[in-house]
């Protein structure tokens, strides 16, 4: 094992001593493992709606891990509509919970801008609730420790919050379709963001 972590630090290093070929392994990269994230996390959700099925039917396990932790939902969709507003583009439609097909709740837009600005809403828009996500639970779990043994409520709140959101910060295969039209030009963004970074050593 020591001889395997000690070849990947090698070849890392190797390749951390070229700029060009850094930047362009972590571009490649970097869209592709928010989507395995993501479905990681979703594998969880399924794992533990197969763990309740063991008591209840398979609809009702599902039904559980959806409804119950409704609030994940509807700031899944909240993530959504506050990217797009960030980035520029215009909101057709938001539905916070409302279930149509796979989809618990929905937000339509518009894309609007160049063509680098229109790459940049669907990788961020549809991406949303992953890092908006990480941020919500990452702050609710921090505010449980913060609190200490006070205000129990408070903590069992915060950690429905941050649990809702751990189960509904993935992409939807909806999210996923827009989110590779993006990927392209992305990967170049990413490059040339990431090359003189690497370059004049900040990474």
């Amino acid at each position: 094992m020591k001889e395997f972590l000690g070849q990947v630090v090698e070849y890392y290093n190797k390749i951390h001593d070229i700029p060009a070929l850094y930047a362009l392994i972590i571009a490649v990269l970097l869209p592709f493992v928010i989507i395995a994230v993501g479905y990681l996390i979703q594998l969880i959700g399924e794992a533990l709606a197969s763990g309740l099925s063991i008591m209840f039917a398979p609809q009702v396990a599902s039904g559980l891990v959806n409804y119950v932790f409704f609030p994940g939902v509807v700031l899944h969709e909240m993530a959504h509509a506050f990217l797009a507003v960030i980035t520029g583009a215009k909101i057709t439609e938001v539905a916070l919970f409302k279930h149509v097909d796979d989809s618990l709740g929905h937000v339509n837009f518009r894309n609007r801008g160049n063509i680098i600005v229109v790459a940049l809403q669907n990788i961020f828009i549809s991406s949303a609730p992953m890092f908006i996500g990480a941020v919500v639970v990452w702050g609710c779990f921090y505010w449980i420790h913060a609190l200490g043994h006070t205000l129990l409520w408070l903590r069992i709140l915060l950690g429905y919050i941050g649990v809702s959101m751990f189960f509904h910060m993935t992409m939807s295969p909806a999210d996923i379709k827009v989110y590779v039209k993006g990927i392209p030009l992305f990967i170049v963004i990413v490059f040339v963001v990431v090359f003189p970074l690497r370059y004049f050593g900040v990474l």
